[in-house]
């Protein structure tokens, strides 16, 4: 009678859920004193940024064991609910209005990656995995004049007038992580994992106007945006005999 095949061995799929949380700190990046704005004499730094939120979806993948080792792909799609806010105002660090408003936040997270690792024990798996991450971002300034005198916060526009800077998108980058997961059952597993993604910057453009400027020049980019997240899910597969 032929030996059975190794316990790990054969295509798998299940369900995930966890906790997400990143960064999308914005930086100025374009000229604050450029027309029609001229928002150099007043703009502080921007505020940091920290999206989190829950992520949950599913995932499919193969492993493939060789004694201890035990190596394989995977790839999986996720829900994601993880935003911030923040305002500021350029004049006052604690009191007065708040004419900008910083925003940003993910929606989905999608990884294809490769996993490698070594069993500690004949139903329990240490691995590491790394690969291709994409997800979907929308970032947005918005910048509102006062509607009453003294203060006209938007640089060179009247009072009321406003600007808005947005952009969504989806964002290709790399993730790295690793984890534990153990066979609990005759084709059951679990696992805790934690992933590190970086993503590329955004740099929106301007979208949208209300109210009078004092110069017809076009509104430049003034703010990019970086992208990187941090996940700690937990997850339930079914693997299929080989």
């Amino acid at each position: 009678m032929p030996a059975p095949p190794p316990a790990w061995t054969g295509f798998y799929v299940g369900l995930n859920a966890g906790y997400a949380w990143g960064r999308s700190d914005p930086t100025l990046t374009g000229d604050p004193f450029a027309a029609p704005l001229d928002l150099g004499p007043a703009l502080s730094a921007p505020p940091g940024l920290a999206p989190r939120g829950f992520i949950g979806g599913a995932q499919a993948g193969y492993n493939w064991q060789s004694g201890q080792a035990v190596f394989g792909a995977e790839v999986d799609f996720s829900g994601l609910d993880a935003k911030a806010d923040a305002s500021l105002s350029p004049f006052f660090s604690f009191k007065g209005t708040h004419p900008f408003a910083w925003s940003s936040r993910y929606d989905w997270l999608f990884t294809a990656r490769l996993r490698g690792g070594f069993l500690v024990a004949p139903n329990w798996l240490l691995y590491a995995t790394g690969g291709l991450a994409v997800t979907h971002v929308k970032d947005s300034v918005v910048c509102t004049s006062s509607a009453t005198p003294p203060l006209g916060e938007c640089g060179s526009a009247t009072l009321g007038s406003s600007v808005t800077w947005s952009e969504s998108k989806t964002l290709a980058g790399g993730t790295i992580g690793g984890g534990i997961e153990t066979m609990f059952a005759p084709n059951w597993t679990a696992r805790v994992e934690f992933l590190y993604a970086r993503f590329k910057d955004t740099t929106p453009p301007a979208t949208s106007t209300s109210g009078t400027f004092f110069s017809t020049a076009p509104i430049q980019p003034l703010f990019s945006f970086n992208h990187n997240l941090n996940v700690v899910r937990f997850a339930i597969n079914y693997k299929f005999n080989p």
